[in-house]
């Protein structure tokens, strides 16, 4: 067997489908609620729009909305064998502590007040707001269980650049990795603030390769695999 390091990575990014906590605009780190049929359908959509990729492995946080859309995708795909989906502690929602399962009306607007700023807009021009919204969470919060920017940001830097390594070798390939909206956020602000993503769809596709031991931001918040899943199913 070849062992070439110099090989490129390709990792799909996808944020899991709409859970029952997204529907109630509640915040949802750690905690975790089920998927929606809406979300689900959209996760089938994104995984029929995919099936024509071929993966060489599949990654997801272990979180049942990360899991449960990750098992969806392997499903509908026709051009990877044996795909066995390995599910990653490193690849987490960002913790949110006391906010967990909170209307995110009420934590953002302890953020604001604890930002001293009257409106979102103000936070995003006063603030590098990425950095500034984790470690307000982090310092409202009491149980001391939130996780600031830099620790959730070394979680799952370290646990891309595993996941990389693992996969560079025989020329590398594409990667599925299912995680959440915060970490993506997180990801695409750490490596590329120039895409300054605020939004991050369920189901969405970001893009990232990884070469020579650098990554690079290739596409956010794609929803175009979803789009076109959903054709081809209607086509059947």
């Amino acid at each position: 067997m070849s062992n070439k390091s110099s090989g490129k990575v390709t990792l799909y990014l996808m944020r899991h489908g709409q859970t029952i906590l997204n529907k109630a605009e509640r915040t949802q780190g750690w905690c975790d609620g089920v998927l929606t049929s809406e979300g689900i359908e959209v996760a089938v959509n994104a995984g029929f729009g995919l099936r024509d990729v071929k993966f060489k492995a599949v990654y997801s946080s272990d979180l049942g909305r990360a899991i449960k859309t990750a098992k969806i995708v392997i499903k509908e795909n026709q051009s990877s064998e044996n795909l066995e989906l390995k599910e990653l502690e490193g690849l987490r929602e960002v913790g949110f502590g006391k906010y967990e399962g909170e209307l995110e009306s009420v934590k953002f607007k302890h953020i604001l007040n604890f930002l001293n700023v009257s409106s979102f807009k103000e936070a995003l021009e006063k603030y590098d707001f990425q950095k500034a919204y984790c470690d307000a969470c982090a310092a409202l919060d009491e149980t001391k269980q939130a996780e600031d920017y830099a620790t959730a940001s070394k979680r799952i830097m370290k646990t891309l650049e595993e996941v990389c390594k693992e996969n560079v070798t025989d020329e590398g390939g594409n990667v599925l990795v299912v995680c959440h909206g915060g970490m993506l956020r997180l990801i695409i602000d750490s490596l590329d603030k120039s895409f300054n993503v605020r939004n991050m769809d369920n189901s969405s596709i970001s893009k990232i390769t990884y070469e020579n031991g650098k990554f690079k931001v290739e596409s956010v918040n794609d929803n175009s695999y979803s789009e076109k899943g959903k054709a081809l199913k209607a086509q059947l």
